[in-house]
Parts: structure tokens; C-alpha cells; sequence
């Protein structure tokens, strides 16, 4: 019989990467059904007022305009990227697909985010794992 200690890890670490691996799934998913039936435009990268301050998201602050909802200033979805690539410099136009009926949800068209849906995903699924040989040895 294993420790409370060790059901309690190997439980917590089966939830977390079960979690990360949802998440994961859900990010995909809404990306690609904004690139499938969102509305395509471009979209500006403004230079972002946090920048300077405490503001973790890497993500591009963009600003286009959507009919009926003015000037829409947000970030993309599911941008987990480290660094900023260089064809998203301030002012440069990037295309972008967008719900209309809220435009605030909003997707990067040609830039690829596979190595950073692979690494969530590899992260969840060793959580996950992890979690399973915990609770295993434990019971």
C-alpha cells in the first residue's frame, strides 16, 4: 500500500496533464475553426503599452478594423511562443482570420505554431504518464 503522499502527487499530476492536454486540444481546435469559417483580413502589430512592465504574454498586440465593432486592438489565440518572430515587428501587417460576431477572438493565418502545440503536448502527456506511475506504485 502506498503513502497518502503518493496518491496525492500522482493524482494532482494526472489531473494537471490531463488539464494541459484539454487545454491544448481546445486551442487547436478553435484555431482551426477560426481559419476555416472566420472572416480573413490584416491586421497591424501595435507597439503594446505593458511591453515595459510586468506583462508575461509574448503574444503580438494587433489592431484591425471589423464592421459594426470599430478599431479591435487584442492577441491572437494560442500564441505560446518565447521569443517574437521577426515578421511580427511592430507595424508590420499580418493576416489574420476573426469572428465577426466577436471579434476578439482572433487567429495568426502563416505562422506556424506546431512546435509549441507539440511541446504542450508533450509536456500533458508526461504529467499525465507521470501521474499514472505515481498512482500505480502507489496503490
Amino acid at each position: 500500500m502506498g503513502t497518502p503522499l503518493g496518491l496525492f502527487t500522482g493524482a494532482w499530476f494526472s489531473l494537471f496533464g490531463g488539464a494541459v492536454l484539454w487545454w491544448c486540444a481546445a486551442e487547436v481546435r478553435a484555431r482551426r475553426t477560426l481559419r476555416r469559417v472566420g472572416v480573413n483580413g490584416m491586421a497591424r502589430v501595435v507597439v503594446d503599452p505593458d511591453e515595459a512592465g510586468d506583462h508575461a504574454d509574448t503574444a503580438p498586440l494587433l489592431s484591425f478594423q471589423v464592421e459594426g465593432h470599430g478599431e479591435v486592438v487584442t492577441r491572437p489565440r494560442g500564441w505560446t511562443s518565447i521569443r517574437r518572430v521577426p515578421t511580427l515587428a511592430v507595424d508590420a501587417l499580418v493576416p489574420v482570420s476573426y469572428d465577426p460576431a466577436q471579434p476578439t477572438l482572433v487567429v495568426l493565418d502563416g505562422t506556424p505554431q506546431g512546435r509549441s502545440d507539440l511541446f504542450w503536448l508533450c509536456l500533458g502527456l508526461a504529467f499525465a504518464a507521470c501521474g499514472v506511475m505515481l498512482l500505480a506504485a502507489a496503490l
